[in-house]
């Protein structure tokens, strides 16, 4: 009688329906992992990412503003246990945002940048959503800075960094000051001086000057590379200065 028990218990349970599915599967808990970490990340708050999972392999889908948020759901879901390989078709989407809004969005953002100065030069181009960072600036950290704070801007799909960091060198140091001062302190420049951004750029490359930016005339244009001909021990001096009305 009491071996017959367990066997009327066990029809007794399978009668009502009332099967034991057994422990989660290791794609649901991958997949619990994957979504925890997309959730983490915030890049929804961007755009609509979905994530697929099979054997392994994550695949990407979805549109987000920014190419930042692209690369942060993608960086994600490699951290997820269980994950081997992420596709990452994520497509970049601002509704309008062409390619001048976005280019003038970027150079917004390099000026509002705290490090940016007198001695740094940063010009961004984009084409077909594509931003090219060109020019020079100071500091190594400068560089990844920018990068980080340029990918962040709505419509750009992807972003080509070719910012050139200049030598460390105290004699380039002791020039860029001779410069500042000489360039700034002349009468031709007092409008210049009141600017929040010196629109008149000193680059020196191991004592070697390039003035980069925008003056009001090609008299000052004349003057500004006169004055930097003239000042400090410089190899040699370019102006690439534009003459822009305002």
């Amino acid at each position: 009688m009491r071996n017959k028990m367990p066997m009327i218990a066990l029809a007794m349970v399978l009668g009502t329906g009332m099967v034991w599915a057994g422990p989660p599967t290791v794609d649901t808990q991958t997949m619990d992992g994957i979504q925890s970490r997309l959730d983490h990340s915030k890049v929804n708050q961007h755009g609509n990412v979905q994530v697929t999972y099979d054997r392994g392999v994550a695949t990407l889908t979805g549109t987000v503003d920014n190419l930042a948020s692209k690369l942060e759901a993608e960086k994600a879901v490699k951290k997820a246990q269980g994950v081997s390989q992420v596709v990452d078709n994520i497509q970049v989407r601002a509704d309008g945002m062409d390619d001048q809004q976005i280019a003038r969005q970027a150079y917004h953002e390099v000026l509002m940048y705290y490090a940016y100065g007198l001695f740094d030069y940063v010009v961004p181009e984009v084409q077909n959503g594509t931003l090219t960072v060109n020019g020079y600036v100071t500091q190594p950290f400068m560089k990844v800075d920018l990068e980080k704070i340029l990918s962040q801007v709505k419509g750009v799909t992807a972003l080509q960094n070719n910012l050139e960091v200049l030598p460390n060198s105290q004699f380039d140091d002791r020039l860029r000051l001779q410069l500042a001062r000489a360039i700034y302190g002349n009468p031709n420049f007092t409008p210049y001086r009141s600017m929040a951004q010196p629109p008149i750029r000193i680059i020196v490359k191991n004592q070697n000057v390039i003035l980069e930016g925008v003056v009001n005339s090609t008299m000052d244009r004349n003057v500004a590379g006169i004055v930097a001909n003239h000042t400090g021990l410089s190899f040699s001096v370019t102006n690439n200065l534009r003459v822009v009305k305002g």
